[in-house]
C-alpha cells in the first residue's frame, strides 16, 4: 500500500527525465566524437580603395635671363659724318674717344664696311670671324675679316653697296646691333648717317 501511494509522485519525475533525455539527442557512443558544426562560410572582406594617383608636376619653363637687345640702354656717343676722296665714313663714340664702331664706303670696291675696332693682335689671332647683324627687321650671319680703316685696326664686315641689309640697318626701329666673334656685341642707333654712308656708296 505504501507503493502506491508513491507511484502518483514518482510519475511526473520520470516524465520531465525523459523529455531532458529527448531534447539533448542520443548520447555518444564510447570512443565515439559528436561531428562538429560546419564552418561557416568566409566572406569576402572589400578591398581598400586605390589612392588616386597624383598628377605628375608639369615641369616649368624658366624665362630667359637674356635680356632683349631691343631693350638695352644706346652707348653713350653720336655718329659723326665725314666725307673722304674714296667714300665717306660714319664713326659712332663718345666726342674725343676712339670710335665705337665705323661704317666706311669703298667705293672702288663696291662695299660698306660695318667695322668695330679691335687690338691689332688680336685682330690678326683668327683670319676670320662669325658675324651678326640685327635690325628691328631681319638678322643675317655674315664673315668678318681684319680691316685697317684710316689707321684704325678693325674686324669689318664688308657688304655690297646694295646688299638689303644695309637698308635694314638704316630703316630699322630706332637701333641695330652688330656682333663679331671674340668682341662684345654692339647696340647702335639708327640714325641718319648710316643711311648717308650707304647712298653715298650707292651713288
Amino acid at each position: 500500500m505504501q507503493i502506491n501511494r508513491a507511484f502518483p509522485q514518482i510519475v511526473p519525475i520520470m516524465a520531465t527525465m525523459l523529455t531532458l533525455a529527448a531534447c539533448g539527442g542520443p548520447a555518444p557512443r564510447a570512443g565515439e566524437s559528436r561531428p562538429s558544426a560546419p564552418p561557416a562560410a568566409s566572406v569576402p572582406m572589400p578591398l581598400p580603395p586605390r589612392a588616386a594617383t597624383a598628377p605628375r608636376p608639369v615641369p616649368t619653363v624658366r624665362p630667359s635671363t637674356t635680356p632683349d637687345w631691343r631693350d638695352l640702354p644706346l652707348p653713350a656717343g653720336d655718329w659723326i659724318w665725314t666725307a673722304r676722296a674714296g667714300g665717306s665714313e660714319a664713326r659712332f663714340g663718345p666726342a674725343g674717344q676712339p670710335p665705337i664702331a665705323i661704317l666706311a664706303c669703298d667705293r672702288a670696291a663696291g662695299v660698306v664696311r660695318v667695322a668695330l675696332p679691335a687690338d691689332p693682335a688680336q685682330a690678326q689671332q683668327a683670319p676670320t670671324r662669325p658675324a651678326t647683324i640685327a635690325t628691328s627687321t631681319s638678322t643675317a650671319t655674315f664673315v668678318a675679316e681684319p680691316q685697317a680703316i684710316d689707321a684704325v685696326s678693325t674686324l669689318a664686315i664688308s657688304l655690297p653697296s646694295a646688299h638689303r641689309m644695309l637698308d635694314a640697318m638704316a630703316f630699322s626701329r630706332g637701333r641695330f646691333r652688330v656682333e663679331i666673334g671674340g668682341l662684345p656685341s654692339v647696340v647702335l642707333p639708327s640714325w641718319s648717317e648710316v643711311g648717308r654712308v650707304v647712298e653715298d656708296c650707292r651713288g
